[in-house]
């Protein structure tokens, strides 16, 4: 465990905590390793702590009404996860599980809510937070809604190349066909033939969960034409 004033991966909205704030978040603050696939949050289960994803990549699904998981967004270093809970509801709506190898700390409801009240400016980066992460869910309904199944695959492989791995052209997606498929609300057998149509372009390379990007901007106009 950390430090959580000498800690590199502070929030935004920690970095506006004083001395003493920052001792209320260490001492309700507990450090959590986890490996690829493993639960970090359960739905249905009591929110007792807020998650801050330290490292590693984790998603987060809802169960629909057939009993099927809907991947909802994938989460990297430096969220929080599960905001909506501790700000609205007692119970956990939704999953989040490890993709990887994760680190995960955990903050006490009860002290992440005096923080809230304490300091205005962490109050402030919060709602920030939350106002990005609506946005951005807005643009991917609509998206997922409006766009083909190549469209919305070219959102997928520009999110992990431009957002997770910092523009890098050649990346591992940890996540297999039938995630993709619950990311972009389709099957996996379209999931595949979609890889392959762009693949057959010399769009991009694929094998397995290895992805390389050959060529960005044709990729693109297929993310933007839909």
């Amino acid at each position: 465990m950390q430090n959580c004033k000498t800690c590199i991966i502070r929030s935004k909205a920690a970095n506006t905590l004083n001395p003493h704030e920052l001792n209320i978040l260490m001492e309700s603050c507990a450090e959590t390793n986890f490996n690829p696939r493993e639960s970090i949050i359960k739905e249905g289960t009591l929110s007792s702590h807020i998650a801050y994803l330290k490292s590693g990549l984790a998603m987060v699904s809802k169960k629909g009404v057939k009993g099927i998981d809907q991947i909802l967004k994938i989460v990297k270093p430096g969220n929080y996860i599960g905001l909506q809970t501790v700000l609205f509801e007692k119970i956990n709506q939704f999953s989040v599980t490890a993709l990887d190898k994760c680190v995960v700390c955990f903050i006490d409801n009860n002290s992440f809510k005096e923080l809230i009240h304490r300091n205005t400016d962490f109050t402030n980066e919060l709602l920030s937070f939350l106002c990005k992460e609506e946005l951005t869910y807005f643009d991917r309904f609509v998206n997922m809604h409006q766009k083909q199944i190549n469209g919305r695959m070219a959102d997928i492989i520009l999110f992990f190349s431009e957002e997770i791995y910092s523009s890098k052209l050649k990346f591992t997606i940890p996540l297999n066909r039938s995630d993709m498929a619950a990311l972009i609300c389709t099957t996996r057998e379209s999931i595949t033939r979609s890889i392959k149509e762009i693949s057959e372009g010399g769009i991009i390379r694929v094998s397995g969960k290895e992805f390389e990007i050959l060529d960005l901007t044709r990729l693109k106009g297929i993310s933007q034409n839909g």
